[in-house]
């Protein structure tokens, strides 16, 4: 299945927003890319983030592991993204950390539901996490 250009146009520009509030380190702004609840999908297990308290906590969590690797930068250098159904879409990006001095970090992909939230527009409602937190240093469980 190809990749619907209006969607992938909408959800290109989603990710461009996240990797500003990441790139910010501004929880309430990313908080408020995500939908409630989450869903967290590694190898290791599912985990639900059930209200904005827990999605807090999770963004902190995330902002804690990249910011001691030195990220500046969260490059989403692709995006692929198909529509599934009415107000769903999936998506593949290819991230590309980047220092301040915008050297490359590290480089993985993730794949990610969302949901169509009215006029909020996009919200991430699942990420399904391949290589990563695993690869990123102090996220191990």
């Amino acid at each position: 299945m190809e990749p619907d250009n209006q969607v992938g146009a909408e959800v290109a520009a989603y990710f461009n927003r996240y990797s500003a509030a990441f790139s910010a380190y501004d929880t309430p702004l990313l908080v408020s890319l995500f939908d409630q609840p989450l869903t967290v999908l590694t190898a290791a297990h599912p985990t639900i983030h059930g209200d904005g308290a827990a999605v807090t906590r999770y963004v902190e969590g995330m902002f804690a592991a990249y910011h001691g690797i030195g990220l500046a930068w969260p490059v989403p250098a692709a995006v692929w993204a198909w529509p599934c159904g009415e107000g769903l879409a999936r998506a593949e990006v290819l991230w590309l950390l980047r220092s301040e001095q915008r050297e490359e970090i590290m480089r993985f992909s993730t794949s990610y539901v969302l949901r169509r939230d009215g006029a909020e527009g996009w919200k991430v409602a699942v990420v399904i996490a391949y290589e990563e937190p695993g690869k990123v240093p102090g996220t191990q469980e």
